[in-house]
């Protein structure tokens, strides 16, 4: 799932014209739903595990809600792990592969996050304290230009 949505935003978003800013905002929102869709696999493989399977149960706060299956992925799924509810039996190897899992693809989902920013968009310069402009190499932009030189790159931004 993660894997078909990255390379939908990295090819296939690509033909739909947008600015940057609101391409990197699509695809914020994009891989939000994505991982709020893992949360859910994970979320029914715990209440089929618990309730059908019988591979452990939970203790701490009553599960009553199907939300509260969500719950208690959504904060394995994070590592938040607050602790309120908590795995018994053989519901603790899944909640530890889910843990694995979102950290993983929370790395994934940041990382694609930042490529993508650092491709799409133009950072201005820095104003230094004397007042001088300064890139993030910590060039001054206004002699590079003067010279000829738009950077290592070769301009392509």
């Amino acid at each position: 799932m993660h894997l078909t949505t990255l390379k939908w935003c990295s090819g296939g978003m690509a033909s739909i014209p947008m600015r940057p800013s609101i391409r990197v905002l699509a695809v914020l929102t994009l891989l939000f739903t994505v991982h709020m869709l893992q949360i859910g696999v994970f979320a029914v493989a715990f209440a089929l595990a618990e309730r059908w399977l019988n591979l452990g149960a939970f203790a701490g706060e009553t599960i009553a809600a199907p939300l509260d299956y969500y719950y208690f992925s959504a904060i394995t799924y994070t590592s938040l792990g607050i602790g309120d509810i908590f795995p018994t039996g053989h519901l603790r190897f899944l909640t530890g592969v889910e843990a694995l899992i979102g950290l993983l693809l929370i790395a994934w989902s940041a990382s694609f996050l930042y490529a993508m920013m650092n491709r799409l968009w133009v950072w201005q310069p820095c104003v230094r304290p004397d007042g001088t402009s300064q890139d993030m190499s910590g060039r001054t932009p206004a002699r590079d230009c003067q010279q000829g030189n738009t950077g290592e790159d070769g301009g392509h931004a």
